[in-house]
């Protein structure tokens, strides 16, 4: 006897329902992201809004970013560490800032760097970042855990367990970033710096993207620190003003020795750990 085919059940990539109600859809994910203080997951909204698919929730939010356009409104619906959430019209932050009377987080020349060394080469040890730095950087770490825009992501499966650093979920919220795939390639960058100085950009030159974190290799865990950390001192640098993925402050010589630095071109080996 013929077994009959069993219906295959619906899944998130399915074309969304013709009777699905997206406009009321759109109203419920409008209130849940009004109330959210993080970003929601995609996985997320979708349960929190009945199990629509993946094709549905994009219509809701497609719907939300037609109400509150960017050159009219103040507020905007974006995608921002793999989830959705509302955001103020960056043409607006002067005169949020005056309501909360707050200044920009200030870092050093020497955290920048390493924040940029670790976005691009993580999961990576305190001794490869010095290795390419080419000075300690125990300093800089401990500012950036502080600000929460590094994190422990476990240990190294070698020798002595160093521990491994990665940017946090904070730090794709702070660049306004959707993932790390968002990062400026090195072209990227070169092409900047070169538009801003009239110098053009050698050919040639390899494009980095930051790699994708491996899952072998990494213990996790470590929630402890390392002594060296919470007792390291401010890096000591001029301290520049960060409101974007490029700070104003920055020259362009600034921005070129930074990537150099993060490429690992022309570094010297530094301290260990």
């Amino acid at each position: 006897m013929e077994e009959t085919p069993k219906p295959i059940p619906p899944t998130a990539t399915d074309p969304p329902e013709p009777d699905a109600d997206l406009p009321r859809a759109a109203s419920v994910l409008e209130s849940l992201l009004l109330v959210s203080t993080e970003p929601i997951p995609a996985e997320k909204a979708r349960q929190l809004l009945g199990g629509l698919n993946r094709a549905q929730v994009r219509e809701v939010l497609e719907l939300l970013r037609a109400k509150y356009p960017a050159d009219s409104s103040g507020i905007l619906v974006e995608e921002v560490a793999r989830g959705f959430q509302f955001r103020t019209n960056p043409a607006n932050q002067e005169h949020v800032r005056r309501l909360f009377d707050v200044k920009p987080p200030r870092f050093s020349r020497a955290a920048l760097e390493t924040l940029a060394i670790i976005a691009y080469k993580q999961p990576l040890t305190r001794q490869e970042i010095e290795q390419i730095r080419g000075v300690d950087c125990a300093g800089s770490l401990k500012t950036l855990m502080d600000r929460r825009l590094v994190k422990v992501m476990g240990k190294k499966d070698v020798p002595g367990k160093p521990f491994l650093f990665g940017t946090s979920r904070e730090f794709m919220e702070t660049f306004s970033l959707g993932s790390l795939s968002e990062l400026p390639s090195m072209r990227d960058i070169e092409d900047f710096l070169a538009a801003s100085t009239g110098t053009p950009v050698a050919e040639g030159r390899p494009t980095m993207r930051p790699p994708a974190i491996p899952d072998s290799g990494i213990e996790q865990g470590g929630d402890e620190l390392a002594a060296s950390l919470a007792e390291a001192g401010p890096a000591g640098e001029e301290a520049l003003v960060t409101e974007g993925m490029i700070p104003p402050d920055v020259t362009e010589a600034e921005l070129s020795d930074a990537a150099s630095k993060a490429a690992g071109e022309g570094s010297e080996p530094g301290n260990g750990d």
